[in-house]
C-alpha cells in the first residue's frame, strides 16, 4: 500500500512538472521555440545541441572570440556573467550616462530603392542561384549568409533580404572631406609572422593599407585612427577597450561631421588547426567576416541600455557587403556572424565591424585581404 502511495504522488509529480514544461514552452517566443526544436533534433541526430552539421565548421571558427568577448562585454556594461553564458542586465551608473548621450545622435535612416542595389540581387541570381524571393526567406538567409550565436536571436522582419539589399547606402565617394574613418578597438591584434612590437604587423598595419587603397585608387577620403584602444599605461588591457574607442570615435566624428562610415577593424581568434583562406588573383588572401550586434538576448530581450537606432543600416550594410563580396571573389566571405551586443555601432547607420583572418594567417595574407575589401566597400558606397 505505501509504495502505492508513492508510486501515485511520483505520477501527479511527472504530470504537474510536465504540463509545467508545455506551459512554459507555449508561453515562449516562437523563434525561442523553434531554437529549442533544433537543438534537440541536432542533439538527438547529431550529437550536436547548437547548430546543424552545415554551420559547424564557421560557428567553430566564429566562436573562438567567444571567452575574450564576454570579458570585454563584461567590463563594458557593468554585467554579472552567468555560467550559462548570458549576462544579467545590470549596469554602472557611469555606462547609464553614457548610453543617455546616445539619444541625442541625429537620425539619418533612408530607406529607398535603387538600381545598384538590384544590380547586386540580380548578380547573385545569375552567378550562384540566390533568387530574389530567396532573399524575402528567413529560413533560407538564415541558413546560407549568417551564423547566429546561440544567446541571440533575429527577427524574420529585421532579417528580411530584399529590404536590407535594397537599402540605398551609397554616399559621395569624391567629397574632399572625410568619409570614411577606419578605426580598432583591438590595435595591437597580430598575425602569426608578425614582429613583435612593429605597429605594421598588427591590424593597425591592415588599416593603413586599406585607407591608401581607398584614397589612391577610388579617391574616398579616409580618416584613419591609429589608436591601439586595448592599451592603457603602455599595458595590454582589453577589459575597457570598447569604453575607450567609443569615447575616441566620438570625438572624431564631432571634429569630421562630414564622415558617415565607420570601420571597425579586427583580426578574428580562432582554434590553431583552423586556416582562413583563400586564393584572390593568384595570392593567398585571408577570408574576411562581417559582424553585427543586435543588442538583444534570449534571456532578457532587447537590452536597452545598449539601444542601437541604426540596426537595421547595420545588418543592411553587412549583408550589402556580403553579397557584393560573393558576386566578386569566391570563398573571400565567411558567413556573417550576428551576436548579441552592439560594438559600438550605433555610432553611424553605416558602421561595419570586420575580422580580417585570424591568428594563423600571415601578415601577407591578411594584407592581401585589404584589395578585395576596398573594391567591395568602393562598389557598395559609390553604386559603380
Amino acid at each position: 500500500m505505501k509504495n502505492r502511495r508513492i508510486i501515485r504522488k511520483t505520477k501527479y509529480c511527472l504530470l504537474w512538472a510536465g504540463l509545467s514544461i508545455l506551459i512554459w514552452f507555449a508561453n515562449c517566443d516562437a523563434t525561442y521555440r523553434m531554437e529549442l526544436v533544433n537543438r534537440m533534433v541536432n542533439w538527438l541526430f547529431f550529437g550536436n545541441g547548437y547548430e546543424t552539421q552545415t554551420e559547424n565548421m564557421e560557428t567553430v571558427s566564429a566562436s573562438g572570440k567567444y571567452l575574450e568577448d564576454m570579458l570585454q562585454e563584461y567590463c563594458l556594461a557593468g554585467e554579472l556573467v552567468q555560467g550559462s553564458g548570458q549576462k544579467d542586465q545590470t549596469v554602472s551608473a557611469g555606462q547609464m550616462t553614457d548610453e543617455k548621450g546616445t539619444d541625442n545622435l541625429p537620425a539619418q535612416t533612408v530607406i529607398a530603392l535603387d538600381h545598384r542595389a538590384e544590380a547586386i540581387v540580380a548578380a547573385m541570381s545569375d552567378k550562384y542561384g540566390y533568387m530574389r524571393e530567396k532573399l524575402t526567406d528567413y529560413d533560407y538567409m538564415r541558413s546560407n549568409f549568417y551564423v547566429i550565436d546561440s544567446t541571440t536571436s533575429v527577427s524574420r522582419e529585421e532579417l528580411n533580404g530584399q529590404d536590407l539589399a535594397s537599402m540605398d547606402l551609397t554616399i559621395d565617394t569624391e567629397e574632399k572631406n572625410y568619409k570614411v574613418l577606419i578605426y580598432h578597438t583591438h590595435g595591437t591584434e597580430s598575425f602569426k609572422d608578425s614582429e613583435p612590437g612593429k605597429v605594421e604587423d598588427t591590424v593597425i598595419g591592415l588599416g593603413d593599407y586599406l585607407t591608401e587603397l581607398l584614397e589612391e585608387n577610388y579617391g574616398v577620403a579616409v580618416y584613419h585612427d591609429t589608436t591601439a584602444y586595448d592599451m592603457t599605461g603602455g599595458e595590454l588591457d582589453r577589459s575597457a577597450a570598447y569604453d575607450y574607442a567609443r569615447e575616441g570615435v566620438q570625438k572624431i566624428l564631432a571634429e569630421y561631421p562630414s564622415i558617415e562610415v565607420v570601420i571597425d577593424l579586427h583580426r578574428d581568434g580562432v582554434s590553431e588547426d583552423t586556416y582562413l583562406i583563400t586564393e584572390i588573383d593568384g595570392k593567398k588572401t585571408a577570408q574576411v567576416m562581417f559582424l553585427n550586434g543586435v543588442s538583444r538576448l534570449n534571456k532578457n530581450g532587447d537590452i536597452a541600455y545598449l539601444a542601437n537606432p541604426y540596426k537595421t543600416e547595420n545588418l543592411a550594410f553587412s549583408l550589402q557587403m556580403y553579397l557584393t563580396a560573393q558576386a566578386n571573389y569566391d570563398s573571400y566571405v565567411r558567413k556573417i556572424f550576428v551576436k548579441g551586443y552592439r560594438y559600438n555601432l550605433d555610432l553611424k547607420p553605416r558602421s561595419l565591424l570586420v575580422e580580417v583572418g585570424s591568428q594563423t594567417n600571415t601578415v601577407e595574407e591578411a594584407k592581401n585581404a585589404m584589395e578585395p575589401l576596398a573594391a567591395i566597400l568602393y562598389k557598395v558606397l559609390s553604386g559603380k
